[in-house]
């Protein structure tokens, strides 16, 4: 259902619901840490789902940047494309309109 593709070594954890109930009766720090990601995460969503559906691929790309400008510097190009949903090609070609009304 869900692709997770990283641009660098990681580590990743997966908990059972089971799991997760135990860790958050025995830390009850856990649990708040984790609701916090959720709102965080929902609010991520919104967003991303409201530029999708109102910006251009220029804004998109804009967003992108400005909210993430180290990713920017270390994600392949096609992989900026697909997170944003465009071609490399639209996304490339956005680059290079910058990068000439910057010179």
């Amino acid at each position: 259902m869900f692709n997770i593709d990283a641009i660098e070594d990681a580590e990743l954890l997966l908990f059972t619901v089971e799991s997760m109930e135990k860790l958050h009766e025995k830390v009850p720090a856990m649990q708040q840490m984790f609701q916090q990601n959720l709102i965080n995460n929902f609010a991520a969503s919104q967003r991303r789902i409201n530029a999708a559906i109102s910006f251009t691929a220029q804004e998109k790309y804009d967003d992108f940047v400005d909210r993430y400008p180290e990713i920017v510097k270390r994600a392949p190009q096609q992989m900026i494309a697909s997170y944003l949903g465009m071609t490399r090609e639209t996304l490339s070609r956005l680059r290079g309109q910058i990068a000439k009304s910057k010179a």
